[in-house]
């Protein structure tokens, strides 16, 4: 049985503790001092391959915040974590042959970095999105985690182009910071917030651009130790993850079991027989699956309920209708009308 991810699960690999740690000493903050603070013994950080727990790196992060007195130390961090600070997933972007094949091999193996959120590839006709959420509850810490990530992102696209990208879109989750002028300074655009979910895009045109250090030979031997190491750690992708997304990536097409299961690599039989075991089923997904789309675009569009009603795979808005009020308890013109109708 895979382990459900936790704040005591060991999955944070110490090199992004020893770069927040160095940056907390450049803005002035001494080892020791932080360490302590964050109630984290020294020896803890002494095995190159160890890894923290969740609630080990959370601590250190609040120390870290405190402390340094910058409330933008989370893009400061994420600026500096390159490809070779995510170890052996680093070197797999570096050594890629294109910029697509290093974003889908890092969306296969991403779960290795211990990272505290999903991920999730979006292509558009014209653009490649990636939307990521919170994988385990952060509170406070959801800012400094979200633009790690991102400016970390950032960071490696621009080393790996060679150049700074240009049409790059970002958006975040939470209401602009204080410092929101920062944003720009990182990702070389203007930044929008208040978003449904965390965002990054970016044109197609870069996907095909070849890479100058591709290298088939170090891929591979990435890819295995990759496998390896997602074995060790007993965190590989869950199968409810997997059929979310499948079915979040094709609103108003969502394949029945039997094509999700092909989709899958995974019989019917073994599909219904997992999902069983985890206490649910195929069309209860679909539910909430739908559920979450139909917020999103009552909430966020200007769309009329029959398109709605079609995105989600209802063939008539009256059954649309029935659906979202036994799924919320309201009528979907009134969830739209705001607050006070919800």
């Amino acid at each position: 049985m895979k382990k459900l991810l936790t704040l005591n699960s060991q999955l944070v690999p110490l090199a992004y503790a020893q770069a927040l740690i160095e940056l907390a000493g450049e803005l002035g903050v001494p080892r020791d001092q932080l360490l302590l603070a964050a109630g984290i013994a020294p020896q803890v950080l002494q095995n190159p391959a160890g890894r923290l727990s969740f609630l080990d790196f959370r601590q250190l992060a609040n120390a870290a915040l405190l402390a340094a007195d910058d409330p933008a130390l989370g893009l400061l961090l994420g600026q500096r974590l390159n490809a070779s600070a995510h170890g052996i997933l680093g070197y797999a972007l570096l050594s890629s042959a294109t910029l697509e094949k290093a974003l889908h091999f890092a969306l296969k193996y991403y779960r290795v970095l211990g990272l505290s959120f999903d991920l999730e590839l979006i292509e558009h006709s014209d653009r490649l999105e990636l939307r990521a959420s919170e994988s385990i509850p952060l509170g406070a810490l959801s800012r400094f985690a979200a633009e790690g990530l991102f400016a970390s992102l950032y960071s490696i696209a621009q080393f790996l182009l060679g150049e700074t990208p240009q049409g790059v879109a970002v958006g975040f989750v939470y209401p602009a910071p204080t410092y929101a002028e920062r944003y720009r300074d990182v990702f070389a655009t203007a930044v929008a917030f208040e978003q449904p979910w965390h965002w990054f895009s970016l044109p197609r045109a870069y996907l095909d651009r070849p890479m100058a250090l591709a290298n088939p030979a170090t891929m591979q031997m990435c890819e295995q130790q990759c496998e390896a190491l997602l074995a060790t750690l007993d965190i590989q992708d869950g199968l409810l993850s997997r059929v979310r997304r499948l079915l979040l990536a094709r609103p108003g097409e969502f394949p029945d079991l039997d094509s999700a299961a092909r989709a899958l690599h995974i019989s019917g039989r073994s599909l219904r027989r997992h999902l069983a075991g985890s206490g649910t089923s195929y069309q209860q997904i679909l539910d909430e699956v739908r559920k979450r789309l139909a917020l999103q675009y009552l909430g966020t569009t200007h769309l009329p309920l029959y398109e709605i009603a079609a995105l989600l795979g209802f063939s008539d808005p009256s059954n649309f209708r029935r659906a979202f009020r036994k799924w919320t308890g309201r009528q979907p013109n009134d969830y739209r009308a705001g607050p006070d109708h919800r």
